[in-house]
């Protein structure tokens, strides 16, 4: 029996050093193939919205490959070796994959949360405007042509003048005419 169950163990410790291979040299480590993932997913989806003509991937596609490849610093070459590699390596793939869908769930609120702020700071700054519109319009309402005491005194004074520099058939009379004249300078004096 003791030597069964050494046998047992033994061969599960075989097998786990199998398994638990590293990572060769030449093979992207998993943060940073997920980062490559990401990003070439983004890319892809991008590219999705432009106008499907011939070689239009290959046309607006390349450049953006090649600039990720860029900035994260590997090259195409590198990133198939180790797509080959995680291939033969299914669950890693599977925790790449963990990560990447992560990562573009969080690019995905993040988006979504900027643009609801945009467009509630466009919403408020429309509600603005429309406040400052009705504001004008019941403002105008609001007054009446005969509201200010002045204007009416100077309507009186201006139906007064016409009753005096006409007599009852409606003819002018220059006597009239020359004291509402006068009076007129007097107030202009006087105020």
């Amino acid at each position: 029996m003791h030597k069964y169950i050494t046998l047992f163990f033994s061969a599960a410790l075989f097998l786990c050093a199998c398994n638990g291979k590293s990572i060769p040299n030449d093979v992207l480590k998993p943060d940073a193939m997920a980062a490559v993932l990401t990003e070439m997913h983004i890319i892809d989806g991008s590219l999705y919205n432009t106008t499907q003509i011939p070689d239009s991937l290959y046309k607006y596609g390349a450049g953006k490959y090649i600039a990720m490849f860029q900035r994260l610093h590997t090259d195409t070459a590198h990133f198939n070796r180790s797509m080959r590699y995680y291939a033969m390596q299914p669950d890693k793939l599977l925790a790449i994959y963990d990560q990447v869908d992560i990562k573009i769930k969080s690019k995905t609120d993040s988006l979504a949360k900027v643009q609801t702020e945009q467009s509630k700071s466009t919403r408020k700054l429309d509600s603005l405007k429309n406040l400052n519109i009705k504001t004008k319009i019941d403002s105008a309402r609001k007054t009446h042509p005969h509201e200010n005491t002045e204007a009416r005194k100077a309507d009186s004074l201006k139906n007064l003048k016409t009753k005096l520099k006409t007599d009852s058939a409606g003819r002018f009379h220059p006597r009239k005419i020359k004291r509402a004249r006068k009076a007129d300078s007097l107030k202009n004096l006087k105020s």
